[in-house]
């Protein structure tokens, strides 16, 4: 897709908070910056569109939250001709590569995976809440659906916390690569960024399926068999 040379400004204010966010930090940038950056004159321009920083960085998530959902639930819905054999990969992959590609997409720059990684870092903001709230868990609810169908041994509390560990895992590895090849100024290599995925593809899918041991649920949640409950 051709750069879109005329930005409202709304967008210019969403591109350049993207920014300063990821390079410094959310808390670090004053909204003046953010102004100031996206070559507003107006010092209320800001406050105008999005009242406070907590609505701004709503409005980030409103902004790149819905492709990625979108992508998943489009990989999903090839799911039911996979392979039995290649069912526990691909929902995997439903998990982790929306949020992979993010990082592709260069003319403008998406900046997402890394602001995600942000903002799970501010203690005064529920990502969670606004993430369920808005409806951007459509796909990651037809993931638990799955998840539960794969492994139907495992207790319903293990899933849930092993589908959270591979979704902010994910984030932050993402965020660590990307901002690893930034830094050194190089660019991504293909063989190595095939090297990376397939390494937290491997990680994630284990997070998910791997059986679960008697050091995690204390002995009243295993049955006489040595089985967990999984209700």
């Amino acid at each position: 897709m051709p750069p879109k040379l005329h930005l409202d400004t709304k967008e210019r204010l969403l591109r350049s908070a993207e920014e300063l966010f990821v390079e410094r930090g959310i808390n670090a940038v004053s909204m003046r910056e953010i102004n100031r950056h996206a070559g507003q004159r107006n010092a209320s321009s800001l406050h105008y569109h999005f009242v406070s920083r907590t609505k701004l960085v709503e409005a980030l998530i409103d902004w790149r939250m819905p492709p990625v959902d979108a992508r998943r639930l489009e990989m999903l819905e090839r799911f039911e001709a996979t392979p039995a054999a290649e069912k526990y990969r691909k929902l995997t992959e439903a998990i982790v590569l929306p949020l992979a590609e993010t990082m592709f997409e260069r003319n403008p720059p998406n900046r997402w995976i890394r602001l995600q990684a942000r903002i799970y870092e501010l203690d005064s903001f529920d990502f969670s809440a606004v993430f369920h709230g808005k409806g951007y868990n459509r796909g990651l609810l037809v993931v638990r659906q799955i998840q539960a169908e794969l492994s139907p041994d495992l207790p319903q509390l293990v899933r849930d916390q092993r589908l959270m560990f591979a979704i902010r895992m994910s984030v932050y590895s993402l965020a660590d690569w990307l901002r690893g090849v930034l830094r050194m100024q190089s660019m991504i290599i293909v063989d190595d960024l095939n090297i990376f995925l397939g390494n937290l593809l491997d990680v994630m899918q284990a997070n998910l399926f791997a059986p679960i041991t008697p050091f995690t649920l204390p002995p009243a949640l295993w049955d006489g068999q040595g089985v967990p409950h999984t209700k």
